[in-house]
């Protein structure tokens, strides 16, 4: 029996062994999985949701702002204003470069955080972006002319430089780096001609919108849309901006821009809303 309880011994030294370095093993492995990666990952979350609440604020009022004054251009496009007036045709200006603006400094200040992995990542970036989708992308008007689509659009890079311009100081990276002032903005334009360039494909895309230019209508209408979905997004229960439905859908050109906007905004329109802007199309 002397071998068998060598044989035991033998087998419970390397039974024992393989133990250990099966459970160091899965200690490392398990150590790596939480010190390593899944605090990273919380790491940069955190900073994400600290660069979004950060610039909550004004980017909401910019938001706004620049919902408003769609509204106010669609529902008083016959008066003529932006063409005929110099001060409604900058603050026009003004409002998208202020919004573009601080979407420039919130691109600066996430860096490289891959903010997009998370499902509340993507449902940011689809609403903040969404201006770029109506005012660039052929993405509402699959079934169009693709050359008349084309010629509707304001170019996603100069709609950039003009988030870049806006920026005071531009250049910087300093936390505290802000969007022009108005009165800053009108000086600016004034007096050099390069500034004026920047935005002067936004304002040929305004000037055709207020002749009602099918595309280019219906753009800025798809634009107001996307902006009160940021809204809502950033402030779902109105704290700071009054909860709206949307907008001007009844006026949109397209019948098929209309229904894929009311099903990607289902959620802000009312059930009578629904209703009549299906019977108006």
């Amino acid at each position: 029996m002397s071998w068998l309880t060598t044989s035991l011994d033998e087998h419970t030294i390397v039974w024992t062994f393989l133990s250990a370095l099966v459970g160091g093993l899965v200690g490392a492995s398990v150590r790596f999985l939480f010190e390593d990666l899944l605090r990273h990952r919380l790491g940069w979350r955190r900073t994400v949701r600290e660069v979004i609440r950060g610039n909550t604020t004004p980017l909401l009022r910019a938001a706004e702002t620049l919902e408003r004054q769609i509204n106010n251009f669609v529902r008083n496009q016959e008066q003529g204003w932006y063409s005929g007036s110099e001060y409604y045709r900058l603050s026009t200006l003004y409002t998208f470069g202020e919004y573009l603006g601080w979407i420039r400094i919130i691109e600066r200040r996430f860096g490289f955080l891959p903010y997009e992995s998370s499902r509340a990542g993507k449902r940011f970036n689809r609403r903040l972006y969404g201006v770029f989708r109506a005012l660039s992308s052929f993405g509402y008007f699959r079934g169009e002319s693709p050359l008349a689509v084309e010629r509707s659009q304001v170019p996603r890079r100069m709609l950039t430089a003009i988030g870049e311009v806006m920026i005071a100081g531009a250049g910087s990276e300093a936390e505290g780096e802000r969007v022009r002032q108005f009165t800053d903005f009108v000086v600016t334009y004034g007096r050099d001609a390069q500034f004026r360039r920047w935005f002067q494909d936004l304002d040929g895309f305004l000037r055709r919108a207020e002749k009602r230019e099918p595309f280019e209508w219906d753009r800025l209408i798809a634009v107001g849309a996307n902006i009160r979905a940021l809204i809502a997004h950033l402030d779902p229960k109105g704290a700071m901006v009054a909860r709206r439905e949307l907008s001007n859908l009844p006026l949109v050109i397209h019948e098929d821009l209309r229904d894929e906007l009311k099903q990607e905004f289902a959620d802000l329109l009312t059930p009578v809303t629904r209703r009549s802007t299906s019977d108006n199309g």
